[in-house]
């Protein structure tokens, strides 16, 4: 098989479509990281003509940055409500896109609020942490201060942005003694998965996963997901094996987080990991339910952040956007922020040989 460089193998980190982003106004400090970013507007702006004067109205709006949807209701909501909405459930689940430092704050936020309101005692599952890691984890969490745990497990180098950017959700986890997992599957299992699929997998790995055949289903949006997300570069031989290693990443993440919410000491995990990670009908949450299937539907809740299109004549509708992850079922709640300026990750992007 061609090799390819593993940032590669980090899917979700080229997927486009997304949309995931924490935008807050202003600048943040937590702990000594201050985190600025252009101001989100203090109040929303309602178009001429709705009858400003309605509260009703805003639900007319289409999305802007600091509005947050509730899917299921449909409605828009405010930060209050959405930590009341969401208190109690097991397993909270918050999307994001990876390269924008703003919306690691808001991840920090709902954990604090979450953490501060109930009475369960969630631990942090990290994507971004691999499972073979967890020993280092353990020991850097107690020896090292928060801003040097990037460091301490080659963070950086291992292909995620600046360590600064998600120190805040650290810094929260450790404020309120939260335990860190690392979720992820190992590095150096991807590319042989890809080539061998989970048969790759070590047998002790493979047990605890317990991974079904792929769904038809989840493997055609995989596939498409993968052509997308990798700039239609990839051959299609390679789609299958691309896609055999999201679904076994994902069944990693979700077993890490059933495995330490059924301990003594907690009784619920967050997941901080890209959007396409957090999708009920076909990621994590979907293994979650296999694993533990007497789980009410309700305990698992799904927050997805996303950058608003820029305005236009013919504004999306929040519903448009839950479309934008395959299935409007996918996500419960919409965080919608103002987004970035990129460069095209196509541009210049070429398979390796």
């Amino acid at each position: 098989m061609s090799k390819l460089p593993l940032r590669w193998l980090h899917a979700n980190a080229l997927f486009r479509n997304a949309g995931v982003i924490a935008a807050i106004a202003g600048s943040f400090v937590f702990s000594g990281h201050s985190i600025a970013q252009t101001q989100e507007p203090a109040s929303v702006q309602i178009p001429a003509g709705t009858g400003s004067h309605h509260v009703a109205d805003i639900n007319a709006l289409p999305p802007a940055p600091g509005l947050i949807f509730d899917r299921r209701a449909g409605e828009y909501i405010m930060f209050d409500e959405l930590v009341r909405r969401l208190s109690d459930r097991k397993y909270i689940l918050i999307g994001e896109k990876h390269d924008n430092p703003i919306h690691h704050h808001h991840q920090s936020q709902l954990i604090d609020a979450l953490t501060k309101s109930d009475q369960r005692h969630r631990a942090v599952v990290w994507e971004m942490f691999t499972r073979d890691q967890q020993g280092l984890l353990d020991q850097s969490w107690q020896e090292v201060p928060v801003s040097d745990l990037g460091q301490a497990l080659e963070w950086e180098e291992r292909g995620w942005p600046s360590w600064h950017d998600y120190a805040p959700i650290a810094e929260i986890a450790k404020t309120h003694d939260l335990t860190m997992v690392a979720g992820n599957l190992p590095d150096d299992l991807l590319r042989p998965i890809i080539a061998e699929g989970t048969a790759a997998l070590p047998a002790t790995l493979a047990t605890k996963l317990s991974l079904p055949a792929m769904p038809d289903e989840i493997m055609e949006r995989f596939r498409v997901e993968m052509a997308e997300s990798h700039c239609n570069a990839l051959p299609k031989s390679m789609l299958g094996g691309f896609s055999t290693v999201q679904f076994a990443r994902d069944a990693s993440l979700a077993r890490a987080m059933t495995d330490i919410a059924n301990t003594a000491d907690h009784d619920g995990a967050f997941l901080i990991a890209g959007a396409m990670h957090v999708r009920h009908t076909i990621a994590v949450p979907w293994h979650i339910s296999r694993f533990e299937p007497g789980l009410d539907a309700n305990d698992i809740a799904v927050v997805s952040l996303i950058e608003a299109d820029d305005p236009s004549d013919n504004p999306p509708k929040p519903q448009d956007y839950a479309e934008r992850f395959g299935n409007r079922d996918d996500v419960d709640f919409m965080w919608f922020t103002n987004d970035m300026v990129r460069k095209d990750p196509c541009i210049d992007l070429t398979v390796g040989q």
